[in-house]
């Protein structure tokens, strides 16, 4: 029984993978029209998803540096930069994902092409601002001049990890939203609460002080968890990744990848029907 499951889910993940791979051409034209589309009518464009982290970054460093002092962590603007480049990555992602299907109903039911292409091309789009924000990251390490180290390479399999979580989650809410139009309302208050509970300005260590064991692990099971204690300790402390945060990141990540795989392969026949 157990071999029949993992068979039914690697089939599930291969026909995903075969089909992005054989509309890839129809899956790179939505990316770019998308992209385009979404700073059309900016005076700045594409600049903003440069500025957008700096204004963020530059709030949070006032606040925590000269109004709530009592948190003394070295290159403060650097530590909160690897807090919220992950968690803003995220968020530009799920949100987007979660109406991807519901937003495009007269494609849905006009063309026939696999439905995966849509959740994957709006985080392919994404990716391209996780790219710029990456470059303001650079830009504040040569200024602080936080010594290379070859644990950067980190960054690599760390951002790979989020982008399992996100494929997973996005499959699975971008469903549930064709069934249930709520959701992509809740997905917005959620990121909120999200927010707060991520170490963002604060780090892994202070929370396991402050909670129980059982509260600690259950805040473990956030995949950003890992990935933000990750980078952290590759790029500010040059340590390898800790097993008691990335471990569990890595177990939720590919969790969440084969479940958003096995719900959305299971339902992607009926969706145009509930649309």
């Amino acid at each position: 029984m157990a071999q029949d499951n993992a068979t039914v889910k690697t089939h599930a993940t291969g026909n995903m993978l075969v089909d992005i791979w054989r509309y890839r051409y129809a899956l790179h034209n939505m990316i770019l029209k998308d992209f385009k589309v979404r700073y059309r009518n900016m005076s700045l464009g594409i600049a903003w998803s440069v500025l957008n982290p700096l204004i963020m970054l530059g709030v949070l460093v006032v606040v925590f540096s000269y109004i709530h002092t009592n948190r003394v962590v070295e290159n403060f603007p650097i530590f909160l930069l690897l807090g919220m480049i992950p968690f803003n990555f995220y968020s530009l992602c799920i949100a987007p994902t979660t109406g991807c299907i519901v937003e495009n109903t007269t494609l849905m039911k006009k063309i026939i092409f696999p439905r995966i292409i849509l959740p994957v091309s709006v985080v392919c789009s994404q990716t391209i601002q996780l790219l710029f924000q990456l470059l303001v990251l650079g830009i504040f390490l040569a200024i602080f001049k936080v010594p290379l180290s070859w644990y950067w390479l980190w960054l690599i399999p760390v951002f790979m990890i989020e982008l399992l979580f996100i494929f997973g989650m996005g499959l699975i809410l971008a469903t549930i939203n064709v069934y249930f139009r709520d959701v992509q309302y809740l997905v917005h208050s959620i990121l909120t609460v999200m927010f707060w509970f991520t170490p963002i300005f604060y780090s892994v260590t202070i929370v396991k002080k402050s909670l129980s064991p059982l509260l600690y692990w259950i805040y473990l099971l956030n995949p950003l968890t890992g990935c933000i204690d990750t980078l952290r300790r590759a790029i500010l402390d040059h340590l390898p990744p800790n097993p008691e945060t990335i471990g569990p990141a890595i177990i939720m990540a590919i969790g969440t990848a084969i479940t958003g795989a096995l719900v959305f392969s299971s339902k992607s026949r009926e969706l145009t029907d509930k649309l």
